[in-house]
């Protein structure tokens, strides 16, 4: 059975829940505390795979309490459930929590973020791996790339469209940006998957505020992870989001649709950046012998780590809250047939274009992963094959 601990210093609120929690309690085991250090305490004699608390109570807030269950329990999943909303607030949550909640929160939305992070602990079944993704409180960002951001930002006039463009061209910074706009405490009536229209929900100021936080955009020392190259990976996943957008368009998707499709493209390979940042050591060997094996790397991944990238990467999306279509997308892009979707879908086009881009580029890294024509054929799109690859040969393409 699952165990959750519930936080808040209001007795109420906590009496509350337990009562309108108490038809789950044959599949949770529920516990619920008044303050920080009986939170630590209780879990320091169990496991708890879930931890909800209140942002601001008496003694030991919400951000000090999840720092110390970051450091002494990283499996766990932590959720904030709190009425305030203040950036600075905010900012100081960004790396602790997984999601944020807001007070009021209606108890569906409440259930259903818990059975989400229930779910996604079957997503990856290697629990070193696990509690080394949760850990996680940013990922690594190009220097260069941060640099003409921040010289974005200090004009007197920030152009919204010219940040946005620079944050989608980061894996590292879209990422966390959709984590936070997607959160419950910003209540948009539907989840965003485009970065420019992120930045205005939260504004130029937060987004600066978050660029200049040393704690939200790590660097990746290149040293560490020989074989690895960041810069490689941005490039390959910001072509592979284009051609993923691109081929929705051809598709006649709506622009919903393309929008999630840039981004399930963008972000296809974000777990190698967390394999090659989190294990650097490890990885380098991983590539060097799917290199020398001429194996995908994804079966390299498999057999050293128990699980590949796409799995780790699906997993850190789904902690952080992104929309679902993304992780599926993530978690599926090298087998799109285990998607039940049967029509056009971000998974699909992040495969397509992920296979298209690699085929282009004639990737030496490993082979190039090639397209499912059975899973083409099966929902009726194998005659649009050469349509994308002629999309994808276009100079401004690649």
């Amino acid at each position: 059975m699952k165990t959750l601990l519930f936080v808040d210093d209001e007795e109420r609120l906590l009496h509350g829940l337990q009562r309108q929690l108490r038809p789950l309690h044959e599949e949770w085991d529920m516990h619920f505390v008044t303050n920080g250090p009986a939170a630590l305490d209780f879990m320091a004699g169990r496991r708890v795979e879930v931890i909800v608390t209140d942002m601001m109570m008496p003694g030991m807030d919400g951000a000090q309490l999840l720092t110390e269950v970051a450091r002494r329990h990283p499996h766990a999943v932590r959720m904030v459930l709190s009425g305030h909303a203040e950036r600075e607030a905010i900012l100081r949550l960004v790396g602790l929590a997984h999601q944020y909640l807001s007070k009021p929160c209606p108890m569906e939305e409440l259930r259903l973020a818990i059975v989400r992070a229930f779910a996604l602990r079957d997503l990856l079944g290697n629990d070193p791996l696990k509690r080394l993704t949760a850990r996680i409180k940013a990922l690594p960002t190009l220097p260069a790339t941060r640099s003409q951001l921040l010289k974005e930002l200090d004009q007197n006039i920030p152009s919204l469209p010219r940040v946005g463009e620079l944050i989608s061209r980061d894996i590292g910074m879209t990422a966390k940006i959709m984590q936070m706009v997607n959160s419950a405490f910003f209540g948009l009536p539907r989840q965003l998957t485009n970065p420019t229209e992120a930045v205005a929900y939260l504004g130029i100021s937060t987004v600066r505020a978050l660029v200049l936080s040393v704690e939200i955009f790590a660097q990746f020392d290149p040293q560490l992870c020989r074989w690895f190259s960041l810069e490689v990976l941005e490039w390959h996943s910001w072509l592979t989001g284009l051609l993923a957008r691109r081929v929705a368009h051809l598709e006649h998707q709506s622009q919903q649709m393309l929008d999630q499709c840039f981004l399930a493209g963008l972000m296809h390979d974000v777990g190698q950046l967390v394999l090659a940042s989190s294990l650097p050591q490890e990885y380098s060997l991983i590539i060097a012998q799917a290199r020398e094996q001429n194996r995908p790397i994804r079966e390299v991944e498999q057999t050293v780590l128990g699980a590949s990238h796409a799995e780790v990467g699906a997993y850190l999306l789904g902690l952080w809250g992104l929309p679902n279509p993304i992780i599926e997308a993530v978690a599926l892009h090298h087998e799109p047939a285990r998607s039940a979707a049967l029509q056009f879908s971000p998974v699909l086009a992040a495969h397509v274009a992920d296979a298209l881009i690699h085929e282009r580029q004639r990737a030496a890294t490993e082979d190039p992963p090639v397209l499912d024509l059975a899973y083409l054929e099966k929902i009726g799109l194998a005659g649009r094959i050469e349509s994308w690859r002629a999309e994808c040969l276009k100079e401004d393409t690649v």
